[in-house]
Formats: structure tokens, sequence, C-alpha cells
């Protein structure tokens, strides 16, 4: 199983790497393909993202995932990672990791989707608090969505 050099670089020197105090938004997750543990912090000010921090317990693709990811996530606008259909968002969320990490081995494609599923938790947590419940709902709809991409990589290695 080869990593790619992007791969290698966040997991040797991830990005973001911490908790926030008093987070506007948290997610947790428990990969169910692993056991790998990850937990997000969002920082979030009129619907922006300014600071998103993780901990992980987890193998390097976990551990790049959610570094990459963090980085592309500060500055958006919650409203814009999150438009468009449900298939969408998800492609698009989880694209912002392996458009950064370049190719993922089969056996780790799992990791990615994780990361994902842990932001919309955390989203969907903040919306909840800030009173938007039907927006909350439909973000908290999308994790069970983002399971489908865990199985990306039996398919890829059961063609092989």
């Amino acid at each position: 199983m080869e990593l790619s050099p992007k791969t290698i670089e966040h997991f040797r020197n991830p990005k973001n790497v911490g908790e926030i105090e008093n987070p506007e938004g948290t997610g947790d997750i428990l990969n169910p393909v692993c056991g790998d543990k990850t937990v997000l912090y969002l920082r979030i000010r009129e619907g922006v993202i300014e600071d998103a921090k993780f901990l992980s317990f987890g193998c390097a693709v976990t551990i790049a995932s959610a570094s990459v990811f963090t980085e592309k996530i500060k500055g958006q606008r919650i409203s814009e990672l999150l438009s468009g259909t449900d298939e969408g968002i998800i492609r698009q969320l989880i694209s912002l990791i392996e458009g950064e990490l370049g190719e993922i081995p089969p056996a780790k494609l799992h990791c990615p989707p994780a990361t994902v599923q842990v932001f919309l938790e955390a989203v969907s947590r903040y919306l909840e608090k800030e009173g938007e419940a039907q927006m909350s709902s439909r973000i908290k709809g999308l994790i069970p969505k983002v399971s489908e991409y865990y199985q990306r990589g039996e398919k890829a290695e059961e063609a092989v």
C-alpha cells in the first residue's frame, strides 16, 4: 500500500491538531470500518468557519484527511459548502480531501468519508444551537448517506 507524498506530509506534519475552547460546533466519529476515532471542533462566526481543529487516533490516511479538510474549510461559508443536491454536497466535501491527497489506496478509501461525516455532525449541532432546526435536520440526514462511500475500497478490491 503506497501513500501519496501529500498524505505522508499531512500525516507527519498535520495541520490544526488540537481543541477549540467553547466551540460553536463539535462532532466525533468512531469509523465503522477500522475503529479510528476523530473529533472535530469548529469556530463559526456569522456563518463562516473561522477555525477548525481536530484530534484523531487513527491511521495515516485518517489523520491526513482531517488535516487537509480542516485547512480547506477555514474561511468558508457554511451555506456555500452545503449548497446543492445531497449527492453533490457529499461529493464536493469528499473531493476537498481526495483532490489534495491524490490517490488513496483502496483499503483506505473509508477514511475521507469519516472526516466528512464528523464535519456534518459538527455543523448540524451548530445549526441546531442557532435555531435552524430544518437545516440542521437536512445536514444530519446527509450523515448516513455518506456511508455508501465506505464501500468504494471494497468494490475496487473485488474488481482486481
